[in-house]
């Protein structure tokens, strides 16, 4: 299957625009309900957000190949990384609440 340049360009627009607006409904929710805002979920949605960004910048100037691979993939990197953090928390506190 082929997807346009520019499909692909429009829909990396859209994903920005959402992870922003979700971004900022989290902490609205976060600061009413006095929960801190600063978390792992929080810092991995920023790092989707610099790598969803820079793509979309890269778009408009012309970055070195290797630059761009090295930006998106270490963000991608980090970005997994914090994900295996997460779900590791999760099931630990999963099972904390198994044994008790």
């Amino acid at each position: 299957m082929y997807f346009s340049p520019e499909f692909l360009q429009n829909t990396l627009y859209i994903v920005a625009a959402i992870l922003i607006l979700f971004i900022l409904i989290v902490i609205g929710y976060k600061i009413k309900h006095n929960i801190k805002i600063w978390d792992k979920s929080f810092t991995l949605a920023l790092i989707v957000l610099a790598n969803t960004l820079y793509s979309i910048l890269s778009g408009f100037f012309d970055m070195p190949y290797e630059l761009s691979s090295i930006i998106t993939g270490g963000l991608s990197l980090v970005a997994f990384g914090y994900i295996v953090v997460i779900v590791w928390e999760l099931h630990k506190q999963r099972k904390s609440i198994k044994s008790k």
